[in-house]
């Protein structure tokens, strides 16, 4: 074993204790969020008279909350290692323009795919560069993006729409999958629920700490969530693919956060940047994959809003760096950095569209819709900083 992996590890053990009084609290949230969640759908039901719990209300659900989720799983790893990306939006865009150009050029899926993805993180390296190599804040650095790659992409296009693109690259998130692949991600929703639980209880266990309360929430939502993939397979239209994407990137970075050595450090970076230095951590390099990986993150949000749509337009992606941090913090992700969860930013963006999806039946103004959300904002961050103290002071 080297001097740096003993000297990391050490530095670990030696926050092991603060990170389990806080990931208490976020224990705790997750709990919250569950019950908010219930309590939003069973009202949202009422007042719409029984229109809000269908199987094709609840397909547009998927397709709505899945943009905004990948982006709050990628942004909720920034947050951790104490750095935003204001930028999303506007990478999204261009990326998704990137796509949508492609396509108009006669190239195939895979190929615009990867255009996208490349743009994206490109641009992710770039502005990881300027923020880790030249020591300027990811703040004005991503505040500068946003305004410099819808600017990009407005100049390329002169703002006009690039499209339509094939219905093979729109079947990417609106397309429905089988009844027999529906099952099969039943199966592994619920096998990955009870393992998870399984594996958590176990470690807590080992370390001789109390279960935490959001443990035992991971089967219940996975049962939950595996209930409705059924019933809309097959009491609606079939489930969208948008699902794959939701799925696939939150267990790949979930994964990545919990047992990767990458994940390690971006927790211990945003909890005690001093801490990861004298820990031998290169800071700088794991800062600049984080904004890589972020990058990456929004060409494949690109890619969804597109396909959503089937067209780039001016205003596609915005204001989605916004709704994505506000879901990462509603769902327990610290803005103080080296706490949160990628499963709990899932959460804060599907209560996010929820509220708009139930509002929007209720024929609510999308201004008074920004008005309800700011509030759970910064309810959130208020019950945040309150749980946080409680739990550092033993109360």
């Amino acid at each position: 074993m080297n001097t740096e992996t003993t000297i990391e590890r050490a530095a670990v053990t030696a926050n092991t204790s603060t990170r389990h009084l806080l990931l208490r609290s976020v224990s705790l949230r997750t709990v919250v969020l569950l019950a908010a969640a219930l309590v939003l759908i069973f009202y949202f039901q009422f007042a719409s008279e029984g229109v809000f719990i269908t199987p094709n209300n609840a397909a547009l659900l998927i397709r709505q909350t899945a943009a905004v989720a990948v982006v709050a799983a990628g942004v909720a790893i920034l947050i951790i290692m104490g750095e935003i990306d204001l930028s999303i939006g506007s990478v999204a865009f261009l990326a998704g323009l990137v796509a949508a150009k492609c396509q108009m050029a006669g190239y195939d899926v895979p190929t615009s795919i990867l255009a996208a993805l490349a743009v994206g993180a490109a641009i992710g390296l770039v502005q990881g560069l300027v923020i880790t190599r030249l020591a300027v804040p990811a703040f004005v650095v991503t505040l500068g993006g946003l305004l410099l790659w819808r600017g990009v992409g407005l100049t390329w296009t002169d703002a006009a729409a690039i499209g339509p693109v094939t219905s093979e690259f729109s079947a990417l998130t609106e397309g429905r999958m089988p009844a027999f692949m529906a099952v099969i991600l039943v199966v592994i929703v619920m096998a990955y629920g009870v393992l998870t639980s399984f594996l958590k209880h176990r470690a807590a266990k080992r370390r001789g700490i109390a279960v935490p309360a959001g443990v035992l929430t991971i089967p219940v939502i996975c049962a939950i969530l595996a209930v409705g993939l059924l019933w809309i397979a097959f009491m609606g239209r079939g489930v969208p693919n948008a699902i794959f994407w939701i799925a696939g990137i939150v267990v790949a970075l979930d994964f990545t956060m919990t047992r990767a050595q990458f994940g390690r450090r971006t927790f211990l970076v945003g909890s005690n940047h001093e801490a990861a230095l004298y820990a031998g951590i290169d800071v700088r390099n794991t800062v600049l994959t984080g904004f890589v990986l972020m990058g990456t993150v929004c060409g494949i949000a690109g890619i969804m809003l597109i396909a959503r749509v089937g067209t780039s337009t001016a205003d596609s992606g915005i204001n989605l760096e916004l709704t994505a941090i506000a879901a990462a913090v509603i769902g327990g992700v610290s803005l103080r950095g080296g706490i949160g969860s990628i499963r709990g930013a899932l959460m804060g963006a599907f209560l996010l569209t929820t509220i708009d999806n139930g509002m929007s039946l209720l024929g609510v103004s999308s201004y008074a819709q920004n008005v309800v959300k700011a509030l759970i904002l910064v309810l959130a961050v208020g019950l945040d900083s309150y749980f946080t103290r409680r739990q550092l002071l033993g109360k």
